[in-house]
C-alpha cells in the first residue's frame, strides 16, 4: 500500500472521529500546530523516523512538545500513530488531514504573486473574483516578485492563471516571431 493511501486512511479516520465528537475545528487547529511544528523542525521528523529511538522515548517527545498545546484527542491520535509504527508518516498524515479538512469545508489555497504589494481593496477584489471563478472559499497567500513587471500570477493547486505583463509581452513576442501579427 502506498504512503499516500496510508496517510489518507489515518487522516480520514481522524476527520471522522473529530466530526463524530463535534470538535472538528478544534482538532483541525491542533493538527495545524502539529504540522507547523514538524514543518519547522526536520530534526523532530528525523528523531521520530529513527528506528533506533524507542517508542517510549518518541511518546515522551510527543508529550513534551504537544502535551499542553493540543487537545487530548489529538495527542492520543499522535500516540496511536506511534503505537502503530507509522511515525515516519506523521508529517504526511497531518498534511493530508489539513487537505481533507479544507476539502470538506470547500476551501482552496491560492498563492497570488504581484510585482508590488497589493492594497487591501485589490486583495479583496482578487479574492472575490477567484471565489466566484472557483465556486469555493479561497485562502490567500501573497508574495512579491519584481520580475513580473506588473499584473499578477495566481496559483491554485496545479492551475496557474498568469495575468502578468511579462507573460503578455512574451505572448506578443511569440506572435511577432510566428508572423501572426500583421503590421500596416
Amino acid at each position: 500500500m502506498s504512503e499516500f493511501t496510508i496517510s489518507t486512511r489515518y487522516a480520514n479516520s481522524l476527520l471522522e472521529l473529530a466530526a463524530e465528537k463535534n470538535n472538528l475545528t478544534e482538532i483541525a487547529s491542533d493538527i495545524k500546530v502539529v504540522f507547523d511544528t514538524f514543518d519547522a523542525s526536520r530534526d523532530l521528523q528525523r528523531i521520530l523516523k529513527n528506528p533506533i529511538v524507542k517508542i517510549d522515548k518518541k511518546n515522551a517527545i510527543i508529550e513534551e512538545i504537544f502535551g499542553s498545546r493540543i487537545s487530548s484527542v489529538s495527542l492520543n491520535f499522535l500516540k496511536f500513530i506511534l503505537k502503530k509504527n507509522r511515525e515516519e508518516l506523521l508529517f504526511d498524515i497531518t498534511k493530508r488531514f489539513l487537505e481533507l479538512y479544507d476539502e470538506k469545508l470547500g476551501i482552496i489555497n491560492a498563492t497570488i504573486t504581484s510585482a508590488v504589494e497589493l492594497t487591501d481593496i485589490h486583495k479583496s477584489d482578487v479574492k472575490a473574483k477567484l471565489e466566484k471563478f472557483t465556486n469555493k472559499k479561497i485562502r490567500t497567500e501573497y508574495s512579491i516578485r519584481k520580475d513580473i513587471i506588473g499584473g499578477f500570477l495566481v496559483k491554485i493547486g496545479d492551475t496557474v492563471l498568469d495575468a502578468t505583463i511579462s507573460h503578455q509581452l512574451e505572448l506578443l513576442k511569440n506572435k511577432f516571431k510566428s508572423g501572426s501579427i500583421l503590421l500596416n
